[in-house]
């Protein structure tokens, strides 16, 4: 019997590969330029109280990615094919990896959490980024990196400890710890009465990382004078699984 291709066949053909040639592109997203100067330069963040750098306000942006293969065989494994580490896309992570730095972010974060705002600086403050994340119920944490300029903040009346696999080696004890409620210090706290939560700076090869919490996301952005904390709990898992997030060697350096 001959093997004749009928109409209906041969357009299926024809339409697969058609799509084989099609390329791929998307272009990507601009910047968001509000809060921009004259000059091209953001203002400056407020100064905050809690050891944070004193830095530029980034532009907003929108992020995604793949993490790095671990060399600590106990880091954070990473997330199903397909899936967003950190809820952030690709082009978000681009815009991350581009400042030339070893970007870290959690690698587990729970789905009900959206990037809620993203900001980049690469001032002659140095280099810096911070992630908000929010759920519907308001619940906000933000994830922090700065190149220097980092202090150890007031000491807050509770404290736990976290071990980051990302930044401790095996048998190491951990001194970093998660600082939350109240400030001890009287002066600090009639001064700054809410609560606090955020970790100390993890010292990297490329700078300083922590989680922060309402507290420090009200004081730089108005626009989200709602948040409320996460749980320490939370908070600790959050930073206990800080993963690196995957860039082109040729990108990082």
């Amino acid at each position: 019997m001959g093997h004749r291709l009928t109409r209906s066949r041969w357009l299926g053909l024809l339409g697969v590969v058609l799509l084989g040639w099609l390329p791929s592109a998307c272009d990507r997203p601009e910047a968001d330029e509000s809060g921009l100067t004259d000059s091209g330069l953001l203002e400056p963040m407020p100064a905050a109280p809690t050891g944070a750098p004193e830095t530029e306000v980034p532009s907003s942006m929108a992020l995604d990615a793949a993490p790095l293969e671990p060399s600590d065989p106990n880091a954070p494994p990473p997330p199903p094919p397909g899936a967003f580490l950190a809820q952030l896309s690709p082009d978000q992570v681009a815009q991350l990896t581009s400042l030339g730095v070893e970007v870290v972010v959690p690698g587990v974060v729970p789905p009900s959490f959206q990037v809620a705002d993203l900001r980049i600086s690469q001032g002659d403050m140095g280099i810096s980024y911070l992630i908000v994340y929010q759920n519907a119920e308001n619940q906000c944490f933000a994830v922090e990196y700065a190149d220097g300029g980092t202090s150890p903040p007031p000491a807050t009346e509770n404290r736990r400890p976290i071990n980051p696999p990302l930044f401790t080696k095996d048998g190491d004890t951990s001194a970093y710890g998660l600082n939350y409620g109240k400030f001890a210090d009287p002066d600090w706290q009639a001064r700054f009465p809410e609560p606090n939560l955020y970790t100390d700076w993890l010292a990297g090869s490329s700078g300083y990382y922590r989680i922060s919490g309402a507290a420090d996301i009200k004081a730089l952005f108005p626009g989200f004078d709602a948040c409320r904390d996460v749980s320490p709990q939370m908070a600790v898992d959050l930073a206990e699984s800080f993963t690196l997030v995957t860039a082109p060697t040729s990108d990082m350096f």
